[in-house]
């Protein structure tokens, strides 16, 4: 199975997603709840996809050295 995003597409999602929680973290007092669950909602997307990309290189790195 090949990789849906590269390596440079994981590391732009994960500091996409660093960002987006640094800015929740200054400003979550006063944010409303739904522009919070907005904020999160975009964290897990990206972070989601960054660990399938890390899970599924581990599982092709684990194959090769098998």
């Amino acid at each position: 199975m090949s990789h849906e995003i590269t390596i440079q597409q994981a590391a732009n999602r994960a500091d996409q997603a660093n960002v987006t929680l640094l800015m929740l973290r200054k400003v979550i007092d006063d944010m409303d709840t739904c522009d919070i669950e907005t904020a999160v909602v975009i964290a897990c997307d990206l972070v989601g996809s960054v660990a399938a990309w890390l899970i599924e290189e581990q599982a092709q790195r684990e194959k090769a050295h098998a």
